[in-house]
């Protein structure tokens, strides 16, 4: 398995910022290649909403020669920074820093109009105070879910205004709710386990179910209470500095509970964190991969488990970190399983961190498909390994949409049953 590959943040004054987003357009031949694989270009069929057009308008920006408006921000704000335009690229384009980079840039305008929209007032706050706050969104999330059960879900959904548009329409409960640690029959080792901003909330079943799964691994599971969010939704918002000061937190929680090793439930999260294995010789995986590259001595007994899967990948594990095989691969260890692949999974489903929120359109269009496909398939549950694709698409249908980690888990303790 690939590591992360590491994030590289530049500098963040404007001139500095200019150099850098030269430096990676100029990378660029306008060959197109990219174009018919870019998920927002294929909604509008504007180059400027396909990775040459941001492209183009980013050098003019950095060049002196285009002053950015609202429209020139808005095609620069829509890019989901999927990546599936790097993984095509001959001439390897960075278009994920240079995107980022770009944002950053829009957001030292001093135009409200011409900045990224996370940079609204609004969206900030609900970002910084809920969205990345564990404990608050674990409340929340409570709270939504009491009035799913009394049946009240529709009317927390409208209360909610454009959250309640995203909200998952079906509630899963976790399928372990105790830590086998006792069964283990030695100890490995300590690990950490990264579990987000989502830890207490929509992925609290996938966080129950990986600490069963390493503690059943032989390892034992340390979750550091100084972790907090990844950083990803500042630094795709605009705001590097920000993001930069999360991934530090997180570093120095980490290193405070003596691991050198962390295991993070979820892919997106571990795309923003690999960079901590250069900068902190700190060891990321995601709990996919990392249970992949356990062993065959370290594996415990798995029980048979027949559910019919449609299996969704998503960017962050397809174009970020680079497994794209690790869901599929995984799920073909616990016996019973048939995997359904569900049509069009290397297109970007929409989700995009907080792009759900700001462009709820753009998300429930690139989503259609998917639910589409999951319809006609008729699967038991829904895989995905990032908790932001999973919410989308059970936003969309009632769905049961899982992690990988809840099967292997579930597998586990029923045969230890």
């Amino acid at each position: 398995m690939n590591s992360p590959d590491p994030i590289a943040h530049a500098p963040t004054q404007t001139n500095t910022l200019d150099e850098a987003i030269r430096t990676d357009a100029l990378d660029c031949v306008m060959c197109g290649i990219c174009v018919p694989h870019c998920p927002t270009f294929s909604l509008t069929d504007n180059e400027a909403d396909g990775p040459r057009g941001r492209i183009s308008l980013l050098l003019g920006i950095s060049q002196g020669e285009l002053t950015p408006d609202a429209d020139v921000s808005r095609h620069l704000d829509t890019c989901l920074t999927c990546r599936a335009c790097e993984t095509v690229c001959p001439s390897g384009v960075a278009y994920g820093r240079l995107i980022d980079n770009g944002r950053a840039r829009l957001a030292r305008e001093s135009a409200m109009a011409t900045r990224p929209l996370a940079e609204a007032r609004g969206w900030r706050l609900l970002r910084d105070q809920l969205l990345t706050r564990r404990r608050r969104l674990g409340a929340a999330w409570r709270i939504y879910r009491l009035m799913q059960r009394i049946g009240l879900g529709g009317v927390a959904r409208r209360l909610a205004g454009p959250v309640g548009r995203a909200l998952p329409r079906q509630l899963t409960q976790a399928a372990v709710r105790q830590s086998p640690a006792h069964h283990a029959t030695a100890s490995r080792g300590r690990v950490g386990l990264f579990i987000g901003c989502t830890g207490a909330a929509m992925n609290a079943p996938a966080v129950a179910a990986a600490r069963t799964a390493i503690a059943a691994f032989g390892y034992e599971p340390v979750i550091p209470s100084g972790q907090g969010c990844c950083g990803a939704m500042h630094t795709h918002g605009g705001e590097p500095e920000a993001g930069a000061r999360q991934r530090e937190r997180n570093a120095a929680a980490f290193k405070a509970a003596g691991v050198d090793e962390v295991i993070v439930v979820g892919t997106a999260c571990t795309a923003e964190l690999g960079g901590l294995e250069a900068s902190h010789d700190l060891a990321v995986r995601e709990i996919t991969a990392w249970l992949l590259e356990r062993e065959p001595a370290e594996w415990p007994q798995l029980a048979r488990i027949d559910y019919r899967i449609a299996l969704h990948t998503p960017c962050s594990q397809r174009n970020h970190v680079r497994q794209p095989n690790a869901s599929r691969q995984l799920l073909e260890s616990i016996p019973g399983l048939e995997l359904l692949e569900i049509d069009g999974n290397e297109r970007c489903c929409g989700a995009a961190g907080m792009q759900v929120l700001l462009y709820p359109e753009q998300a429930e269009r690139l989503r259609e498909p998917k639910l589409a496909s999951i319809e006609q398939l008729a699967p038991d549950a829904v895989v995905s390994a990032n908790v932001g694709c999973a919410t989308h698409l059970a936003a969309g249908a009632s769905l049961v949409v899982k992690q990988p980690v809840e099967l292997l888990a579930e597998s586990i303790v029923a045969a230890g049953r």
